[in-house]
């Protein structure tokens, strides 16, 4: 296969894929942390304290990062096994679940159901990611890998755009219909599932064989496998270090900012979804290709080095935005975001097959979605608590709870930047 783009082969597979992901993102962008957060802090607003659902807020916002702690499960599950017929089952298990938590009771116990249904259904949507990464590195080589992926994932996001753009409707005309948006999510993944059941797998012989070579059923995924690889690539700890520093504060920022938009700026859920989801997810379809080229042409440690700073754009004008109140700042903060997450999705899928192995693929991303899960259980949950701590201070002061995530990032962003300094000086 030429460099210059994908065989016959890639291709066919490549079309094999788009309309289950599609859908799938249909039901993904219900339970898509921003969107989820927008969605249970209006439907139960009046049902329990804030705190309380604040709490929730943070957690559901998180849960997309939270659930990532399963990934030893999945590892397990999928080390050596056949991938096509594992990735239906668990969209299938996704829409369930997501079909699930429109049953949740309008009251105050509904809350603790909808937010464990939120966990649930991420946690699933874990797995998939976990045994999809390996998918895709067997079937499209790595000087293309990034174009390929990137235009699956710019399709997923159309899901995600249309699911925020529906929940956003329904919130402001008819909130009482948004349980039945999760009925019509759940079933669009359940259609993803019967349709991705016709996708192969090149070389599946050879990868299983792999896999079972290296770490299989006699070296099952866990903390201590976690441990050994961090331990045995300290490149890819330094980098797991700086990556902890720099997701930390992008988890944590969201779930305070809906916190912020509902009781201090009181902006309507429409505009809330349109600033931290919509806006976001339209611009990836655009800077996608710019950073899948980028990608492609180096080492992720080169490209996080140049795409962290979009997040740091957009965190810093987001800041200025809530405390002068000048609110049309938010879509130039919202177009950063989006910037920094067409990126940020090719580096967090793809960027630990620059370090592993093929028959460590698995254990590279079990170690990248495990940590990425705890941080998602502490972040979000400790920005909001700050920000909960700062208004009992007095009120108003919880806005200045968005100073810590920020900090975190560009601390990130620094690490990043000293690691691709070290790689030049070093000649790598």
């Amino acid at each position: 296969m030429s460099a210059a783009g994908p065989s016959l082969l890639a291709r066919a597979l490549y079309r094999r894929e788009l309309l289950p992901w599609m859908l799938s993102g249909l039901a993904l962008g219900l339970v898509e942390g921003a969107t989820a957060a927008v969605l249970v802090k209006r439907s139960f607003a009046d049902l329990a304290s804030q705190d309380a659902v604040n709490l929730a807020v943070a957690f559901v916002s998180g849960a997309p990062a939270l659930s990532n702690m399963t990934s030893f499960v999945w590892a397990n599950i999928a080390q050596g096994r056949e991938k096509v017929r594992l990735i239906a089952l668990l969209l299938a298990l996704f829409g369930l679940l997501v079909a699930a938590i429109g049953l949740s009771p309008r009251a105050s116990s509904g809350l603790v159901m909808a937010v464990l249904s939120v966990i649930a259904a991420r946690a699933i949507w874990a797995g998939i990611l976990t045994v999809r990464a390996t998918v895709w590195t067997a079937n499209y080589p790595r000087a293309v890998l990034a174009r390929i992926t990137g235009r699956i994932v710019v399709l997923t996001s159309l899901g995600l755009v249309t699911a925020a753009t529906l929940a956003g409707m329904v919130l402001e005309l008819r909130p009482q219909l948004a349980p039945w948006l999760y009925l019509l999510a759940g079933t669009a993944s359940l259609t993803a599932a019967w349709r991705y059941r016709s996708m192969r797998v090149r070389q599946s012989f050879r990868l299983r064989r792999a896999e079972r070579g290296e770490g299989g059923p006699t070296q099952a995924f866990s903390l201590a496998t976690l441990r050994q690889v961090l331990r045995e690539d300290p490149v890819y700890r330094r980098f797991m270090t700086w990556l902890a520093f720099y997701g930390a504060g992008n988890l944590m920022i969201n779930a305070q900012l809906v916190v912020i938009f509902s009781d201090q700026l009181h902006l309507s859920a429409t505009r809330q979804l349109a600033v931290l989801t919509i806006v976001p997810l339209l611009c990836i379809p655009v800077f996608t290709p710019l950073w899948a080229r980028m990608f492609d042409a180096g080492h992720v440690i080169e490209f996080r080095a140049r795409q962290c700073w979009a997040l740091v754009i957009a965190m810093c004008v987001m800041i200025i935005a809530v405390f002068t109140r000048q609110l049309w700042l938010m879509w130039i903060a919202a177009v950063f975001s989006g910037l920094s997450t067409a990126g940020a999705h090719l580096g967090w899928n793809l960027g630990h097959n620059d370090f592993a192995s093929l028959g460590k693929v698995q254990q590279y991303m079990g170690v990248n979605v495990t940590l990425t899960g705890m941080r998602g259980l502490v972040a979000p949950p400790l920005g909001v608590l700050i920000y909960g701590w700062l208004e009992r201070l007095g009120t108003g002061a919880g806005r200045f709870a968005l100073l810590l995530p920020v900090a975190m990032t560009i601390t990130g962003a620094i690490g990043f930047n000293m690691m691709k300094h070290g790689r030049s000086g070093s000649g790598s």
